[in-house]
């Protein structure tokens, strides 16, 4: 049987130097992930229709598509399958495909290739180039805090980046930390040892701004050309 796209993709990814297979990821920056972008992964079948609708009705206020109500597995298929426009028809291809890979991938392979895959700026991909660039780590040597700062910065990842955008970043950190105390997610000490790190010094380790940082472009990349596109091959299914 010809393999799909999203399974050549995989296979393709999963060959590269700079890939960091699940198990190699330390599990509390897999918690802080799962806790800040999508807490009901291993719950849902890959939409979580509550969450749509009231993204649906946000958008109607707004009378435009302001958010996608996304869980991990449409960010996933978003990220490797379409620009970054927002528009109704994209977002109802978006749904079809997250719903064929849920029923083609298990959730751990799901996760592995998010996480290997998303966007963290300055045109890093993946949590092993983060962790080099951020901190000049490997993922397994990162501190609870540092992990954390990895865990928030996909949310606005040039935008609110903690090297170009400190003060931007520090509140969306606080706002997900705040999150995580309510639902009794994290452990205190972990809290009180990100808290530790104010504005000036969001950690020791981190990069600090230079003219690279300052000079690259702040904007999202509308095509994830790193990981596309797919092979446009007869014997190749679509998904």
């Amino acid at each position: 049987m010809a393999k799909r796209p999203l399974t050549i993709l995989y296979d393709n990814r999963a060959g590269q130097e700079d890939f960091c297979p699940l198990d190699d990821i330390p599990p509390a920056f897999i918690h802080f992930i799962l806790q800040v972008e999508d807490d009901g992964f291993f719950e849902h079948k890959g939409l979580v229709w509550l969450g749509i609708r009231d993204a649906i009705m946000l958008n109607i206020k707004n009378r435009k598509i302001v958010t996608g109500g996304s869980t991990i597995s449409q960010q996933l298929v978003k990220n490797l399958y379409f620009r970054f426009h927002h528009n109704l028809l994209r977002k109802a291809c978006e749904l079809i495909i997250t719903c064929r890979m849920e029923r083609t991938f298990s959730k751990q392979k799901i996760l592995e290739l998010y996480l290997n895959t998303i966007y963290w700026g300055f045109g890093i991909y993946g949590i092993k180039d983060a962790a080099d660039f951020y901190f000049m780590k490997d993922p397994s040597e990162l501190t609870i805090n540092q992990m954390f700062i990895l865990a928030c910065i996909p949310f606005a990842p040039t935008m609110g980046n903690p090297l170009s955008f400190p003060d931007v970043f520090f509140r969306i950190r606080n706002k997900r930390l705040d999150l995580l105390l309510k639902r009794g997610t994290i452990s205190e000490e972990d809290a009180n040892d990100i808290r530790s790190h104010g504005l000036d010094d969001l950690d020791p380790s981190l990069r600090r701004a230079d003219a690279f940082t300052d000079n690259y472009s702040r904007e999202i990349p509308l095509n994830n050309d790193r990981f596309g596109p797919f092979p446009d091959d007869n014997k190749v299914t679509r998904p």
